[in-house]
């Protein structure tokens, strides 16, 4: 039977703050109404304080937005309130963490109970004799923020005076710019607070949700018997990796049976349509820019739409697929290149690197801070989650095997938290030089050998992950059912998960067994819950 379930109602006064709360619960896959009238069962997360005055008799989460919002919270509800930036640490499951720093606004008095809280920091509060409940966590500036200021990167003035130069960055010696990328520090940067701070804003609202309203029904990320993902990609800079590395990289990958995606330049060097059918053969090709000069991010709107679409037009010839996703050169990346993406036809983009140790263009640490796809612009993002191999060896100095095992380790942190591993090599460098090869197979043979990983290109990860967004779970009598236009052969691997609890050990999750299928004129997948 379907047991004690508050429908999740999200209110807002303006559609700012509601299209984030929004992006929380799409995330997730939960079933949620936007309303302005939720019943006396209804448990509303709202944004606005007369909201959660009027409803104190209902079930009501208060996310206050901006630091006067919490503290005229603080005082609505004669509280005191005190902010102050620190570490926070939630858990996702046993021994899985998520991190973020941020501003933490601590309410306080007789009238406030906490809930929940770790290493200190409260995180969500109650007023007691209500059902009002107080977040210390500015869910929707902090989301902002981040995905912002990731999707956005400002090249330095250094990069800058490079890309106007008549020569290509790529004409100045090989050591000359590993030498200038040196970052031995990097490595240290490397942790879940860096790579998904996003993560652990997710975690705050779902967490808070199950605290406060019960057992919440949501999709799992991926095919059913999967608890994460891998896509092998590949950046082909050179003519020399075409022609050699390339086939190094597949004799491992198709020992495995793993099918990658090939990003390719269009015009940097020739390119025959025989020379791609290889690549066609045993994964997919994606575009990565025409002359891979590093100047496309400095491009106007025009010329981003002109360079992006010809060099899909030119691979789109020579290869006869369709050109789905783009990866940019350097991994450059912001909100008006994805623009140009989307006007151009391109169904994703690859270029934001969740955490990215020196970005060539911004001479700093950057990154988006998702191991997750998200939507923006009209297109999905796929972020590149796991370190550039030669990045470790080239800018931290670390040795190919240690690279391994770092790559190995945050997989396993991927994993936990059923994110998306996304690996980037390229055949012009270390895993594609015949030495590396015993490396190279370690590392793709710990996912290989998993069987809860889904390996897939990244064109199969926007069809799964498209699909998963069309799809909703709807409540009804003693079942739930997964409603999607799609068709049944498509939605069966959908999985529902029901999050029963949030503990010490982080989020206590049941799966779902199907029982039947509900005709309708969508796709209708019915199923009970059970233990």
């Amino acid at each position: 039977m379907l047991p004690n379930f508050r429908p999740v109602v999200l209110k807002c006064t303006n559609d700012r703050e509601l299209s984030v709360l929004k992006t929380y619960a799409d995330f997730w896959k939960i079933p949620f109404q936007i309303s302005n009238n939720g019943g006396a069962e209804s448990t509303i997360f709202t944004s606005d304080r007369a909201t959660a005055t009027d409803r104190s008799r209902s079930t009501v989460v208060l996310s206050p937005v901006g630091k006067k919002e919490f503290e005229k919270t603080a005082s609505e509800y004669g509280a005191k309130v005190s902010s102050e930036k620190r570490l926070i640490q939630l858990p996702v499951r046993r021994g899985i963490m998520v991190s973020l720093t941020t501003d933490v606004y601590e309410f306080s008095g007789s009238g406030i109970e906490h809930i929940l809280k770790t290493d200190g920091s409260p995180i969500l509060s109650r007023v007691r004799g209500t059902g009002v409940h107080l977040l210390s966590v500015d869910l929707v500036t902090e989301y902002e923020r981040l995905v912002n200021e990731g999707l956005e990167q400002i090249p330095s003035w250094k990069f800058r005076i490079v890309s106007r130069l008549p020569l290509s960055y790529g004409a100045v010696p090989l050591f000359i710019r590993n030498r200038a990328f040196r970052s031995r520090d990097g490595v240290a940067e490397i942790r879940e607070e860096n790579l998904g701070p996003v993560e652990c804003l997710r975690s705050i609202f779902l967490a808070t949700l199950v605290k406060c309203s019960g057992p919440i029904p949501r999709l799992g990320f991926w095919r059913r018997g999967k608890s994460y993902a891998l896509a092998v990609t590949h950046d082909v800079e050179t003519a020399a990796g075409l022609t050699d590395g390339t086939d190094r990289l597949m004799e491992v990958e198709e020992s495995l049976g793993i099918r990658s995606t090939w990003n390719v330049p269009s015009d940097r060097y020739p390119l025959y349509a025989v020379s791609l059918t290889r690549l066609r053969e045993v994964g997919e090709i994606g575009a990565h820019d025409t002359k891979h000069d590093g100047r496309l991010l400095f491009s106007s709107s025009e010329e981003k739409i002109r360079r992006v679409a010809k060099c899909k037009d030119k691979l789109e010839r020579l290869t006869g697929q369709k050109i789905r996703g783009f990866r940019a050169p350097l991994l450059q990346h912001n909100t008006g290149l994805l623009q140009a993406l989307s006007h151009a036809g391109y169904q994703y983009d690859s270029s934001c690197p969740s955490w990215e140790i020196l970005s060539p263009t911004s001479l700093r640490p950057h990154g988006v801070g998702t191991i997750f796809p998200l939507y923006a612009d009209g297109i999905l993002d796929i972020p590149v989650s796991l370190p550039q191999h030669q990045q470790l060896i080239r800018v931290a100095g670390q040795k190919t095997s240690d690279a391994v095992d770092l790559l190995i380790r945050l997989s396993s942190w991927i994993r936990g938290l059923g994110g998306a591993c996304i690996l980037l090599t390229h055949p012009d460098y270390e895993f594609g030089n015949a030495e590396n090869r015993d490396e190279y197979c370690r590392l793709l043979d710990s996912f290989r050998s998993d069987p809860e990983c889904d390996i897939m290109t990244l064109g199969e990860i926007v069809d799964w992950w498209n699909l998963r967004n069309r799809a909703r779970i709807q409540l009804g009598g003693d079942h739930v059912s997964i409603v999607s236009q799609d068709s049944e052969n498509l939605t069966r691997d959908l999985q529902v998960e029901l999050v029963t609890d949030y503990g010490e050990d982080g989020f206590k999750v049941a799966d779902v067994s199907p029982v039947g299928l509900a005709s309708s004129s969508s796709s209708s997948q019915a199923s009970n819950f059970v233990g």
